[in-house]
């Protein structure tokens, strides 16, 4: 299997890449590509996949881009390079193996400011003639998961050819224009998706984070367990074995001088993850439109449709850009990534939000959204300086969002409403294998606490504002298919032992469209990858610690366990402690709901670190009891 996915490649500037005497020649070669492509307006990439669903095969289509230049890959500098390009700031400290200062570290990434502050960055076009260093090649989660169930039979069943009759069934469509002479079943292309495998864009990871953390290594730090080489998360506490610093956590995070005043603004990174949802466009449309500042906003969507049925997000709702320029989805186009897939290739919210993070290109803040909100008037403003009163480097504002009926004009985008849901309600369902905690309906109500947001326990999928970093160091796990009531605990428990803590803003960003009519829903692919939930679901509880003892199962995808797992800053048995969770038995202290609020602020918030690097749950000593239990 490879992906239909590719992203609207965006500006020169934006797809270089490329420092110092390097840049002439990457204008000159640029210049070219502009040369070559001038007379094409939309550029069609014809991708074949292969899915293999037992005795099922299905091939995938392509994907239409925006025409602009590739990334210019002879331009990347090699690892030597860039070392000796970011140390020669701090040439006294080249040769020896003392520890780095924070002088000298400061240094270094002050040599890489332009290139960590660029916005807005493209992750460009991948495609078989200009192999991009931005993308890799992955492992569908779908597919993992029978290989492991199925073993070697079904290994060699992935491995069946593409037929030209099934090929040429599939490439029938009118929505196929260009590029289709040269799709055949026997492209070299396509060795790797007989096997299951996609393209990808790579996570975020400046080559500057990778150069500190090996002259740490190099220097005698090494973390106290083995971790993946990704720079990035090496230098933000080796994978959560410890937390953070607040200079790491302040290297991440781009900033833009405002177009009208000049002020410098900290980015805001969206992440939507749609499936078949004819309202994707209007919500991004509704991201810039109601923001103060667009200027600093840069949405990525994972568009899963069904390719000649449903229109893409992509697609402007009010004509073409070339006649109704003036939509936001046309003015703003160079600050949207559009990873388009066949919708046969969802596996449930999990791996679209997933692959959401890894269009994340390191803004100051990253959202997460649904695919069918409206988002409030000057809503970027309001909800920066709600995180900022927080005085906490790792706040997240997070709740469940309310419906837009009673809740905002949405001609306006005026609040009607001073209401808020805030997350305090759990439980588990399920029974056995599949019993996990879920986040039910959240209560709603007006705030008590005013000026400041609410601290809660549960972090919410359906919004979620934080640092970037957050995106860096708790990104959604590939791993998990057909996840979907279990994926909030995942993401809580994840953060919380890196160290974050979560937040129910006073006032809401967006609302959201309920109780919408004959809307596809991603379980239309539920029998494709048959038996991979359990999977997903035993590897879910087991990394988070959440399986008890009586329904421990051996067969759980262990792969990249530091990458999407736990850190070492909170033990979750802290947690389970504090907010009532008896994993063992599977059952909680009811009426939680009693204490979140001003309780909890009162009681947590006197135990933030001065530093602002969260809450130091080591001196905090509170265990929930439901208030009304019976003895």
């Amino acid at each position: 299997m490879s992906s239909t996915a590719s992203l609207h490649a965006r500006s020169p500037a934006s797809n270089s890449g490329v420092n110092g005497s390097n840049r002439s020649r990457a204008r000159r070669k640029m210049k070219r590509a502009r040369k070559q492509t001038s007379s094409l307006k939309i550029k069609n990439i014809v991708v074949v996949i292969l899915i293999t669903t037992g005795s099922i095969f299905v091939i995938g289509t392509m994907i239409a881009m925006w025409n602009f230049p590739q990334h210019n890959n002879s331009v990347l500098m090699d690892a030597a390079a860039l070392r000796s390009k970011y140390l020669s700031v701090v040439p006294s400290i080249s040769d020896t193996t003392d520890p780095l200062l924070d002088e000298d570290e400061q240094r270094i990434l002050n040599a890489a400011h332009d290139e960590l502050n660029r916005f807005p960055i493209s992750i460009g076009v991948d495609d078989t003639q200009h192999e991009n260093p931005n993308w890799e090649t992955i492992l569908h989660p779908g597919t993992e998961a029978l290989m492991v169930i199925h073993g070697e039979s079904y290994r060699q069943k992935a491995k069946k050819k593409t037929t030209p009759a099934e090929l040429a069934r599939v490439l029938s469509g009118n929505n196929l224009r260009q590029n289709n002479d040269n799709a055949n079943a026997d492209n070299s292309e396509n060795s790797a998706a007989n096997e299951g495998y996609m393209r990808v864009p790579k996570f975020w990871d400046p080559p500057v984070y990778g150069v500190i953390a090996d002259e740490r290594e190099r220097r005698g730090e090494k973390p106290s367990i083995d971790v993946p080489r990704d720079g990035v998360r090496r230098y933000l506490g080796n994978f959560g074995s410890r937390l953070m610093t607040p200079s790491e956590a302040e290297s991440v995070g781009s900033r833009i001088p405002s177009k009208y005043n000049g002020e410098l603004l900290e980015t805001i990174f969206i992440a939507i993850a749609s499936f078949r949802d004819w309202q994707c466009s209007r919500t991004v449309e509704s991201a810039f439109l109601r923001a103060k500042h667009p200027e600093r906003i840069r949405v990525g969507v994972v568009d899963q449709i069904h390719f000649g049925t449903d229109e893409p997000c992509s697609k402007p709702p009010n004509g073409s850009c070339e006649e109704n320029p003036n939509q936001p989805i046309c003015l703003y186009k160079d600050q949207v990534d559009f990873l388009t897939l066949d919708a046969a290739l969802s596996v449930g919210p999990v791996f679209a939000r997933h692959l959401g993070h890894r269009l994340y290109r390191g803004e100051y803040f990253a959202v997460q959204s649904d695919a069918h909100v409206e988002f409030v008037k000057n809503w970027d403003d309001e909800i920066i300086a709600q995180w900022h009163t927080a005085k906490n480097e790792m706040a997240v504002l997070t709740a469940y969002v309310s419906g837009v009926e009673d809740h905002i004009d949405v001609k306006t985008g005026e609040r009607t409403s001073k209401a808020r849901p805030i997350m305090c309600e759990s439980d588990f369902e399920g029974s056995g294998k599949m019993k996990h905690l879920r986040h039910g309906q959240q209560p709603e109500g007006i705030p008590y606490i005013h000026d400041m947001p609410t601290i809660e326990p549960f972090f919410a999928a359906g919004f979620a504002f934080g640092r970037g970093h957050f995106v860096v160091n708790v990104p959604y796990d590939q791993h998990l298919p057909w996840i979907f009531q279990g994926e909030e605990i995942s993401i809580g428990l994840r953060g919380f032992s890196y160290g974050y803590d979560y937040y129910t803003p006073e006032k809401a960003a967006c609302y959201h469209f309920y109780g919408r009519k004959e809307i596809p829903m991603f379980w239309e692919n539920l029998d494709t990858y048959k038996g991979s939930g359990y999977l997903g679901m035993n590897r879910l509880n087991s990394i988070i610690h959440m399986q008890p003892d009586s329904e421990k199962d051996k067969q759980w995808i262990r792969t990249d366990e530091t990458k999407y797992g736990l850190g070492q800053v909170r033990d979750t048995k802290r947690f389970f402690e504090t907010f009532g969770i008896h994993v063992e038995s599977q059952t909680v202290e009811h009426h939680l709901c009693t204490f979140v609020g001003k309780p909890m602020q009162k009681k947590f918030i006197p135990y933030l670190r001065p530093d602002g690097m969260g809450i130091d749950y080591n001196k905090l000593d509170f265990k929930f009891v439901d208030p009304r239990k019976k003895d």
